[in-house]
């Protein structure tokens, strides 16, 4: 295998790759990474590919583990959409192989392509393996004069089964005041959770990072940890794996280990490997 490790296991070795119970991190394309992992050993992946922005993008490094101008990542597409949905379909395909029966994808994108994926996963997992199309609300960036500003993007989840992992109670949202006091009026002073708490809509508002947040690693297109903690929650068991093959800043590994889910992981800039290194042994 033409693999480099670049993060040891919890005792100190190393991990074989994509074990049942790894903590691995890999530099390489994650097509090779996924060719060599054993079928059937993750419960849960998230990925947040290119968008296909067709743009470059730069990060700004805070960490020691970076240089300025060391994170990066190009998002221009030679032969187009086309070269791009061939590009991830592969990809996909084989995570659809490393999934569990009972696993889930959630591919994480934009406006720009994001349609074109739905398509592309339908094809591979089944038009009735949708689980959810959730939609992260922000509130950062301009505002446009010449339409309505864009201000989410999606979150495309699939199951390879028809049975996953879905934990409602340990991501139910606290109920309004308004209907708290409907809630005591109609059931008295003796009330439980299930009527203080409500299953989280589909649409997920959490606050952007801002430029001083602790949490800033200097990799463009950073996601909250919040989000991946929320995430992760809800769809992988407690004693569950956790991989992210476009791993970049390295939030979705941190949450996993913050939430004691085992992970594996891969990206294919070694500045960026480098950087989630330092951050899993920071947390």
């Amino acid at each position: 295998m033409d693999l480099k490790l670049l993060a040891e296991s919890e005792d100190g070795g190393y991990q074989p790759i994509a074990g049942n119970r790894s903590r691995g991190l890999y530099c390489n394309d994650c097509r090779i990474v996924l060719q060599n992992s054993r079928p059937s050993s993750v419960d849960f992946i998230y990925i947040d590919p290119p968008y296909y922005t067709k743009r470059k993008f730069h990060g700004r490094g805070r960490q020691e583990a970076t240089r300025p101008g060391a994170l990066h990542f190009d998002d221009r597409w030679k032969g187009g959409h086309v070269a791009y949905l061939e590009f991830l379909e592969q990809r996909v395909r084989l995570m659809h192989r490393v999934l569990r029966p009972e696993g889930v994808l959630l591919v994480h994108l934009d406006w720009h392509i994001v349609h074109y994926v739905k398509v592309m996963l339908d094809q591979i997992f089944g038009i009735d393996r949708l689980i959810n199309e959730l939609i992260c609300h922000y509130q950062t960036g301009g505002a446009s004069k010449r339409h309505f500003s864009r201000k989410h993007d999606t979150i495309l989840v699939y199951g390879r089964g028809d049975t996953y992992y879905f934990n409602a109670a340990v991501v139910a949202a606290p109920r309004s005041p308004k209907a708290l006091h409907r809630a005591r009026w109609s059931k008295g002073a003796r009330i439980s959770r299930q009527h203080t708490h409500k299953n989280p809509d589909d649409v997920i508002t959490i606050p952007a990072l801002n430029p001083m947040a602790g949490e800033r690693t200097g990799f463009p297109t950073q996601k909250p940890l919040a989000l991946l903690e929320l995430l992760i929650s809800a769809f992988c068991p407690p004693e569950g794996v956790v991989a992210d093959y476009f791993c970049g800043s390295g939030t979705t590994l941190t949450a996993a280990r913050r939430l004691g889910r085992f992970y594996t992981g891969s990206d294919i800039s070694a500045a960026a490997v480098r950087m989630v290194r330092k951050r899993l042994r920071e947390t």
